[in-house]
């Protein structure tokens, strides 16, 4: 049989419950998580969102798999297989929550007859579609395998027996006042026809009708207990059979089955989310993801989170460029207030995030040195609980990230120490830019000090712009050159009639 073990990976690894990364909330990726696993709360799916990638070849890995789930020859059969699944799980549910041990018995079955057909079906769909990806080529190996090896070949059978076995369960209920009285089928008559033709010449095309639907409940009530029991008393050889194959078959769903069945809704439930941003003709590629350091740049990248709430209310989506080359290492982000400072910084931060999990990222082009972790460092409400102050704080959670922090790591930093004076703040980012410049980490940093911008070599400005025609009016593109908060400053003057040259001339006037 073949070596699949994994569709998420090459390796036989497993995900942990380790919860949501520190970074997920402050770059709303909590959020984007949260969507793309809508209707997966129970089955633990945000899991594996929760997991980046430590190494390329499984990213590539990932990024094969997506490619074949893009075509609908691979991914319908797979979201068949997936929907026989989801039948078999119910199916199992209404088993096991189920009070009569019968009734219990005869779900299983149902459960049972739903796996099976669900493998079959997707082995013999599959087999017609060309696969390049070794994660869905190996598993349709091992489906093949499987469900041509005696272990399946046997389950089929004694599924098919069971149910014959059921179907030729007849019997008779006659019903005298309280008294019920159940027997064999044996060819007493059917009076149904007859007393419908006795009652035919009553019939009326204005009859009202005085049928009433009755609740369907899981449970039967104490009287279909009791003609149950009754029935398997008149057939014991048959409910004997039903009770051994519902007990030597509690474990009926193969282990990489069932594996494959959690882990392939990873990529299914992101294809999908993908999908509601093509419709309004906005990209998601596959980005070069390398161990070499320092690679970072996307076209046309944008804010997932934002862009959700913006195609939910019919807003445009703003797309920007970024790059690092050469020594660069760290962006530094200015520009006017509300301008999109943040969610430029954040946009930066989901890529490589999404990069790291080996799905694809919202933007045309893209390419991203894999993080070995990825730390954020944003505004914190003040509390009590930690006995600091605001930027006692700060401090206290830099000190933390550049602590941990190597050169793969990529830190994003938004307006931190704006609690403090212009001169602290200016003291204290030289500091801290001057640390992740040693240590060659990627980051990004939100700042209003301009001063920061130009630092170091390894510092990239990027500035916000606004429209020519009306500095008031931010456009929340960002481009690379140097910080220029002067210009912005003397455009609003110039826009109110307040240069130096006009007020001048009042003044002498």
């Amino acid at each position: 049989m073949a070596s699949f073990t994994s569709i998420l990976s090459p390796h036989a690894t497993t995900v942990d419950e380790t919860g949501m990364p520190d970074c997920c909330a402050d770059l709303y990726l909590d959020q984007v998580i949260r969507t793309v696993t809508t209707g997966h709360t129970d089955d633990g799916l945000e899991n594996f969102f929760y997991a980046p990638l430590h190494d390329v070849s499984t990213v590539n890995y990932r990024h094969d798999v997506f490619r074949d789930l893009e075509r609908d020859e691979v991914r319908r059969p797979i979201e068949n297989f997936v929907a026989g699944m989801r039948t078999m799980r119910q199916r199992m549910h209404q088993s096991a929550h189920l009070w009569h041990p019968l009734q219990q018995h005869g779900w299983f079955v149902y459960a049972v007859e739903a796996y099976c057909s669900a493998l079959k079906i997707l082995r013999d769909d599959l087999a017609q579609a060309t696969l390049t990806s070794d994660g869905l080529r190996d598993f349709v190996t091992h489906v093949c395998h499987y469900v041509d090896s005696d272990t399946f070949q046997m389950l089929v059978a004694d599924t098919q027996n069971v149910q014959a076995e059921l179907h030729q369960v007849r019997y008779a209920v006659h019903i005298q006042g309280l008294r019920v009285h159940v027997e064999k089928y044996d060819a007493q008559p059917d009076y149904s026809a007859q007393v419908a033709a006795t009652f035919e010449r009553f019939v009326t095309a204005t009859a009202k009708d005085y049928r009433v639907r009755l609740p369907d409940f899981p449970d039967m009530n104490h009287v279909e207990e009791q003609v149950l029991e009754c029935v398997a008393r008149l057939y014991p050889q048959v409910f004997s059979l039903l009770k051994a194959f519902c007990t030597d078959n509690t474990n009926f769903v193969e282990p990489v089955i069932d594996r494959f069945d959690r882990e392939i809704h990873f990529y299914l439930s992101y294809l999908a989310f993908m999908r509601l941003f093509a419709e309004a003709g906005l990209t998601f590629s596959y980005p070069q993801v390398t161990d070499e350091p320092g690679v970072v740049c996307a076209n046309d990248a944008f804010d997932l989170a934002l862009a959700i709430k913006s195609l939910r209310e019919d807003k445009p989506v703003i797309r920007n460029d970024f790059r690092l080359s050469g020594a660069e290492r760290i962006f530094v982000i200015t520009g006017p207030n509300q301008g999109g400072k943040t969610t430029f910084a954040r946009t930066i931060g989901q890529c490589a995030y999404l990069a790291a999990l080996g799905c694809p990222v919202p933007a045309t082009h893209a390419a991203f040195t894999l993080p070995d972790a990825i730390y954020t460092h944003f505004e914190r409400q003040e509390t009590l609980a930690t006995l600091h102050g605001k930027l006692d704080d700060e401090l206290v959670r830099i000190h933390d990230i550049l602590s941990r922090a190597t050169a793969a790591s990529l830190i994003v930093m938004n307006e931190s120490f704006a609690s403090t004076t212009a001169d602290d703040a200016l003291q204290i980012g030289t500091e801290v830019l001057g640390r992740m410049s040693r240590l060659r980490c990627v980051a990004v940093y939100v700042t209003f000090l301009d001063e920061l911008a130009n630092l170091d070599p390894t510092c990239v400005s990027m500035v916000g712009e606004v429209a020519p025609e009306d500095p008031t009016r931010r456009t929340f593109k960002f481009t690379p050159r140097p910080a220029d908060g002067l210009a912005y400053a003397a455009a609003l003057a110039g826009k109110y009639g307040l240069t130096h040259d006009v007020l001048r001339r009042r003044i002498t006037q």
